[in-house]
């Protein structure tokens, strides 16, 4: 079993984050959750962050026995085969903290002091998405439970698409312009889904 170290760390916010690997990672032909970076894999760098960073972590999975290895609940999607917006409805029943913070487990370069700043507006809105050389990062993003009807209608109306569901919310698009402080942007929000993409990484 994975234990990880919690000495010398700020407080946890009191959020619940959520890794999403439930995707089928059809471009990059194996799953992109077990390819390793710097001897680790990238399941495992994510959940690493969350962990310093939320008072509860919470795995997106159909596949549980692949995770059964970590310290952390896997929860399945009651809508199956609806994507990530299938992810964030059950991540939101399942979580015990009202806001969440979500994040797909192929961005390898996440950064908890971000996650920590974006966390100020979580308890004002029901969506909190940093918008980053104008595009929109909604697997990197934390919603508010309040968000639950909006994404369970737009489920049963097959609209999946993330974004969709933002006109139906109270939305904080944070800005570039809000994230100076913070470096290496490119990084972070950064993911990969081809073997193309994934050799790219190790240019940087």
């Amino acid at each position: 079993m994975i234990l990880y170290d919690t000495i010398k760390q700020l407080p946890k916010l009191e959020a619940t984050g959520v890794l999403l690997a439930g995707g089928k990672s059809s471009r990059m032909k194996k799953n992109k959750a077990f390819l390793e970076l710097e001897g680790k894999p990238l399941v495992e760098r994510t959940l690493e962050v969350l962990n310093k960073t939320f008072s509860e972590v919470l795995i997106s999975s159909n596949e549980p026995e692949l995770y059964k290895n970590y310290n952390f609940s896997v929860i399945q999607d009651e809508y199956r085969n609806q994507g990530p917006l299938a992810g964030l409805y059950q991540g939101l029943k399942a979580a015990g903290y009202p806001s969440v913070f979500f994040v797909a487990c192929d961005m390898p370069f996440l950064q908890g002091e971000l996650i920590r700043f974006l966390f100020r507006w979580a308890p004002e809105y029901e969506v909190v998405v940093p918008r980053f050389r104008s595009v929109i990062h909604p697997l990197h993003a934390f919603y508010h439970r309040n968000s639950l009807p909006t994404i369970k209608k737009n489920l049963e109306a097959g609209r999946l698409k993330i974004t969709d569901l933002f006109s139906g919310c109270s939305v904080k698009y944070v800005e570039e312009n809000e994230l100076t402080n913070f470096s290496g942007l490119d990084d972070v929000f950064c993911n990969v889904n081809t073997p193309e993409e994934w050799s790219n990484i190790f240019k940087r």
